[in-house]
């Protein structure tokens, strides 16, 4: 599998960033179509008001990580399963790279709070669907899509990226993990 990982960033206003992109209602109804809402703490339904998580803040870093296949790895997935696999795969190998970067960034700037991709800190799975509670409570950090902002048009709008899903099983040319740091 080859690939290449390129990153673009963006820092806004949180205010503006806030009324341009946090739509809750319409994007917890794209929540509701997934297979992990209600079965993972980083994920709706919430016990709290999720718009409020992103209050207080004044500014935004958003970033994008592209992970850019090379057209012989595309090619090579000759099934739709293939393709889901390697995708996985190299999400998981620039995630492990990206996660302990977005803790350090948080880590060294007071008061923020990270927006990262979806959890993956229980490999075992998260205990939501027993009804124990989160094992890293101080580590689970939601996602944007999960706190009702809009990343297909923060992506587009601000880091100039078209989000990309197969929809006829093949590896897309590129997936991009959206991520902010709120401060």
């Amino acid at each position: 599998m080859n690939y290449t990982v390129t990153s673009k960033e963006i820092t806004i206003g949180a205010d503006d960033f806030i009324r341009r992109y946090r739509d809750a209602e319409r994007i917890e109804a794209f929540c509701r179509e997934c297979p992990s809402f209600g079965k993972m703490w980083c994920c709706p339904p919430f016990d709290f008001d999720p718009c409020t998580v992103s209050d207080g803040f004044k500014t935004v870093k958003l970033m994008g990580t592209i992970i850019e296949f090379d057209e012989a790895t595309r090619t090579a997935c000759k099934t739709p399963e293939q393709a889901s696999a390697t995708g996985r795969e190299a999400m998981a190998q620039v995630w492990k790279k990206l996660l302990p970067r977005m803790y350090e960034m948080e880590r060294t700037t007071p008061g923020s709070r990270c927006f990262m991709f979806r959890c993956s800190l229980c490999p075992e799975g998260c205990t939501r669907p027993v009804g124990n509670p989160c094992r890293h409570p101080g580590k689970m950090r939601h996602s944007l899509e999960a706190v009702g902002f809009d990343v297909i048009a923060m992506a587009r709008d601000l880091l100039s990226v078209e989000l990309e899903w197969s929809t006829d099983g093949s590896l897309t040319k590129h997936i991009t993990i959206v991520t902010a740091l709120f401060f």
